[in-house]
């Protein structure tokens, strides 16, 4: 990989994706991009994730600039053109990120767990209603089970309130791990024998 530094940050609705990804790219001083944006539609999940792979990822790893059109949910198409500046490292969320294409694209992948009535609950509080929720839940559920995200990732956080640590904790871990695989990448492509992985 040639280009800035990405992380994944994947999960099912309401895990916290966008909250998490909002506070890591200001960290970092980088650029958050939504699958929300990407998604062609409420049955698009899949689509979504293919279209980060090919407008967002693979530019990247080339070390060009990725280039992407929003999707208008209001007029069901896509609408205007957006452009993540190389450099600082990007930070792509939302549920189909981690796909295995994804995943061997990126730098690392995180994966956010949470019950289903928390998640629900947060969703409704989020958006007002749920009419949109089982129709989701099967997208997401065929993506988890095509993708398997969770065994993708480097980082699996367990989202429940007695678990979960707190957000800044959170994200230094996650940079932490960010710092170690950059460092490790720069010893392979040196040439020189690359440091045994430790378990997480």
């Amino acid at each position: 990989m040639t280009g800035a530094q990405c992380v994944l940050v994947d999960g099912r609705s309401g895990t916290g994706k966008t909250t998490l990804a909002a506070r890591l790219a200001r960290t970092l001083g980088g650029t958050v991009v939504h699958l929300d944006d990407l998604y062609p539609g409420w049955s698009g999940l899949r689509a979504g994730s293919e279209y980060a792979t090919r407008a967002v990822l693979e530019p990247l790893a080339r070390g060009e600039m990725p280039c992407w059109r929003r999707w208008n949910w209001f007029e069901d198409r896509r609408a205007e053109t957006h452009r993540v500046t190389l450099g600082p490292p990007i930070v792509v969320e939302g549920c189909g990120a981690l796909s295995r294409a994804n995943r061997s694209l990126a730098t690392l992948g995180v994966w956010l767990e949470l019950d289903e009535p928390t998640r629900h609950a947060r969703a409704v509080a989020r958006d007002g209603d749920d009419s949109w929720w089982a129709g989701w839940r099967a997208e997401e559920d065929a993506f988890i089970a095509s993708e398997s995200p969770a065994s993708l990732a480097d980082v699996v956080v367990d989202c429940a309130a007695s678990a979960r640590p707190g957000e800044q904790t959170l994200v230094e871990r996650i940079v932490d791990r960010l710092r170690s695989e950059a460092a490790r990448r720069s010893v392979v492509a040196s040439g020189e024998p690359a440091p045994v992985a430790r378990a997480r």
